[in-house]
């Protein structure tokens, strides 16, 4: 064995055995979606004289075009007037400042109480956003709604019953729809990853008694939760799976509500979804590193259970992982190192686990489409979250070297000159080195371009997608469809 192998075989290894780990995690919460038995989640008669005061937090950034439809929302909550206390909390460095200034004045005059609350420092970011606007209210109940989200006029109604009939309970989290799934493959694929996440994981883990995640909008919380736990952190990009972890911890218990949808928009660009992706990875990633200490000597949570949320939080880093081994397989593929009949079963349990898991919890998502739509939908959301390899890995390894970076919240539509710099930037590392793996497969080894196709058409997919956003954002000023 040569010195190249020495080093090689057993990382390469221990790698794979890490990522088939997290395949494992997949397979067992889709086999807990299956034969789990449902729980049932009580719901306290309200009484209409007696309803408890709510505050409904609206967080925006240069989101204004989005205010005006949120606070008609907002305006049609079923929910008593003196009772609703609404706040948009927009940190705002555009003109959307003037737009949320004139909705709300329109809002207030047709009778619903909204203030805005603007900071001319962005400090925390959205935690730091949320944490400014519980400092004007003292409302015991507070709910959370991002810029795009629709809620249904009983939202609070079928919340806020949850939480009074279970006083242990820190917030209900609801289950999200999307209002333009059919946009584009883009965006049914990206409904389906998220689908998955609420159908089966998060469902999964409400089953289980493991906390299911906040995910940030379309969720009611408990003030006296968040102040047990700590407040609101922005020292990771996720705070709101930070906040409901730490609340766990604190003995609070979480809610999941997968028959109450919540109408959202997904992204239509690549280049937004990508951006995204990086922020949920990077801050999952820094919330492992933060609480991962705190989970394992925890005394409330059974050792399966750190597991599991243990696998959870590092999940993303999958990402990182399997780049790493990616360049540790190419002097196998290259002929430079032989790998023994260990490392071979290793590879292959990996490589056939790796795969159906994903296939069976997207599956799992369901939709009520037909077959080809279902088939098309789980390959694109398998070869498009494979074309995130380099961007989510960056995010792992920044998160691993403590390197900070701004909260970039998600655009649902793009335009202008910057806009268009930005879009003919992106794209690029993902076509480069998707048409280097793809060369250097040929070359060496064609046959390996069949167990590398995946990530070599995803790589190639995604780059491809961003620089035809950038064509059409310039000719029309949207874009790509």
């Amino acid at each position: 064995m040569t010195a190249l192998e020495w080093l090689l075989i057993p990382l390469l290894a221990l790698t794979l055995v890490v990522l088939t780990l997290f395949s494992a995690n997949l397979a067992t919460l889709s086999l807990a979606r299956l034969f789990a038995p449902r729980r049932a989640l009580a719901s306290a008669a309200l009484d209409p004289e007696r309803l408890p005061e709510v505050l409904v937090q609206l967080p925006l950034y240069n989101e204004g075009e989005l205010i005006g439809p949120l606070l008609e929302h907002m305006a049609a909550l079923d929910w008593p007037r003196e009772r609703l206390h609404v706040q948009v909390l927009d940190d705002s460095t555009d003109d959307s400042l003037a737009l949320s200034e004139q909705a709300v004045a329109r809002a207030r005059a047709a009778g619903l109480r909204v203030e805005l609350i603007h900071r001319r420092e962005r400090t925390a970011f959205k935690a730091g956003a949320l944490a400014a606007g519980l400092e004007c209210s003292e409302a015991p109940l507070v709910a959370i709604f991002d810029a795009d989200f629709a809620p249904p006029p009983d939202f609070l109604h079928r919340t806020v019953a949850v939480l009074e009939a279970d006083p242990g309970l820190a917030y209900v989290q609801t289950r999200w729809a999307h209002r333009n799934r059919d946009h584009s493959l883009l965006t049914r694929v990206q409904a389906r990853l998220l689908d998955a996440h609420f159908r089966v994981e998060q469902e999964a883990r409400w089953r289980l008694g493991l906390p299911v995640p906040f995910n940030g909008t379309g969720g009611v919380w408990r003030r006296a939760a968040i102040e047990s736990a700590g407040g609101w952190h922005g020292d990771t990009l996720t705070e709101d799976l930070d906040l409901s972890l730490r609340a766990h911890l604190r003995g609070w218990r979480s809610a999941f509500l997968g028959g109450l949808e919540v109408p959202a928009v997904l992204p239509t660009s690549t280049r937004a979804w990508r951006a995204q992706q990086f922020r949920w990875s990077k801050g999952f990633a820094q919330c492992f590193l933060k609480l991962a200490p705190m989970v394992w000597s925890s005394p409330r949570l059974a050792p399966w259970q750190k597991l599991l949320i243990s696998l959870e939080l590092a999940q993303p880093l999958a990402f990182l992982l399997g780049s790493l081994c990616l360049l540790m397989g190419l002097p196998f593929i290259a002929g430079a190192a032989v790998g023994g009949p260990l490392l071979g079963t290793v590879a292959i349990t990996a490589s056939v686990l790796g795969l159906v898991a994903p296939v069976g919890f997207l599956l799992l998502a369901g939709h009520g489409g037909g077959v080809r739509e279902t088939a098309r939908e789980v390959a694109g959301a398998l070869v498009l979250t494979s074309g995130l390899l380099l961007s989510n890995a960056r995010a792992g390894a920044e998160a691993l070297l403590g390197h900070r970076s701004e909260f970039v919240r998600t655009p649902k539509r793009q335009g202008g000159p910057g806009a268009r710099r930005r879009q003919w930037r992106g794209g690029l590392p993902e076509l480069a080195a998707g048409l280097a793996l793809l060369g250097f497969v040929l070359l060496q080894q064609p046959v390996a371009v069949i167990y590398l196709l995946v990530v070599i058409g995803g790589l190639l997919g995604v780059g491809a997608l961003q620089l035809r956003d950038a064509l059409q954002l310039g000719r029309t000023g949207e874009p790509g469809a």
